[in-house]
């Protein structure tokens, strides 16, 4: 048990006997005296308590800081090999049908994937540094910045806690327990109870999402050179990554389509007849609290559509003839809420009603101490080429890449609410 813990506990005992003393009709000196030595102790245990979250905190960040800082020998070797391999190099291998060399052999061996692929890992290492590239007399230099594009860094799934882990050939499954054995006070000599523990399996088999790379024979001979890399990467990451995002979100699972996560969590209730007001939004998050995963406010988040947001952004409290606060709801529940956002990727309103996803991250991957893992999109760790041909009229090379991803595997259905706001009539 940590210290905030021990301080947590003690000060629940100390309320827990301030309520006693409460009930009392009346006080007797030695009831106040004990009432007044209770409330100090409270005052002194809330402090500690707090100097020992943010001591703890602290230590957290800078093991998380160690760990990261001193990673094992194979660690650096690998993180070595992914900043000496260049995309381009795997591509000019396809071009001349051969097998890659150096480096980007090396990280493709290491990371097990076949050849004429490129592993997606490749996207972890940073993008060459910011370089002037100088033209010929009477021009101007071309200033190219830093690019940071992620293959599997969409910006909706990640925040709903959807990990993505790389996968061995062969479909992926995931159990997760649904029921649980039982327990209970049982008398003198009774038999404990024997329930059986139940799994729930689910298997995603792998699924494809292509994008076109198209090059002029003039790109293809800067392929070598350290500030097409970045235009490269750039390229490949906006074709795929916008893709995933909306199969991840939105497919609904008929082939060849990915089942997203809207597809795994069950129908929202209706809205009400009116339009959503501050209340609605407030109720809204109150729903998510199940003392299970989500046990404060701040363990519930809400991604909107963009017409729900919009709503939220220009919706108050007050009412006819009552001042109640001049805060937008939108304003509102970024300070007392686990999040509140949207993106463009989220359903449109269909007969004025917006669907929306309610993430309990209390005991998520995205949570602090005994953190689960709520839900699974498995990847198959390459990025592979095929069909190129060419375009010869106009000098164009094309490479067609393919991305093997699986259906969204809800692991914890607990962890997610599907809800409904009702943004105009």
């Amino acid at each position: 048990m940590t210290e905030s813990q021990k301080f947590e506990l003690r000060a629940s005992e100390i309320r827990e006997a301030l309520n006693t003393l409460q009930e009392a009709e009346e006080l007797t000196d030695d009831q106040r005296s004990e009432m007044d030595k209770l409330t100090r102790e409270y005052r002194d245990v809330e402090t500690r308590k707090r100097a020992a979250l943010v001591i703890e905190a602290d230590e957290l960040e800078a093991a998380k800081a160690a760990a990261t800082a001193s990673p094992d020998r194979e660690t650096r070797e690998r993180i070595e090999l992914r900043s000496k391999a260049r995309i381009g190099g795997y591509l000019r291998a396809h071009l001349r049908g051969r097998i890659v060399d150096g480096a980007e052999h090396e990280l493709l061996t290491a990371a097990g994937v076949p050849d004429g692929s490129i592993p997606i890992e490749l996207w972890d290492t940073a993008t060459p540094e910011r370089r002037d590239i100088t033209g010929a007399p009477g021009t101007v230099g071309l200033n190219l910045d830093r690019i940071r594009p992620a293959v599997f860094a969409p910006s909706v799934i990640p925040r709903l806690g959807v990990e993505m882990p790389r996968v061995e050939s062969g479909s992926y499954a995931s159990a997760t327990i649904s029921t649980s054995t039982t327990a209970g006070a049982r008398a003198k000599e009774a038999d404990a109870p024997a329930t059986a523990a139940a799994f729930t399996a689910a298997t995603s088999t792998p699924k494809r999402i292509s994008t076109r790379l198209s090059l002029t024979l003039e790109d293809i001979a800067s392929v070598g050179t350290a500030s097409f890399e970045s235009a490269l990467r750039e390229n490949l990451s906006l074709g795929l990554s916008s893709e995933l995002d909306d199969q991840g979100l939105n497919g609904d699972g008929n082939a060849p389509n990915l089942a997203g996560l809207f597809s795994k969590i069950g129908m929202a209730t209706a809205p009400g007849a009116a339009v959503a007001t501050f209340d609605d939004f407030v109720g809204a998050f109150a729903g998510g609290i199940d003392g299970l995963w989500a046990s404060t406010m701040k363990e519930v988040a809400i991604v909107a559509g963009v017409e729900s947001y919009g709503l939220s952004a220009r919706t108050f409290r007050d009412a006819a003839g009552q001042d109640l606060g001049d805060m937008a709801f939108a304003d509102y529940a970024m300070a007392k809420y686990g999040g509140w956002w949207t993106n463009k990727r989220m359903p449109v309103k269909a007969n004025h009603i917006q669907d929306a996803i309610l993430y309990r991250m209390g005991r998520s991957m995205m949570g602090a101490a005994g953190a689960m893992r709520t839900a699974v999109c498995p990847h198959w760790g390459s990025v592979s080429i095929d069909d190129v041909y060419s375009d010869s009229g106009k000098g164009i090379r094309h490479f067609t890449m393919h991305v093997l991803l699986g259906d969204v595997i809800v692991v914890q259905p607990d962890a997610y609410k599907r809800l409904q706001f009702r943004v105009s009539t």
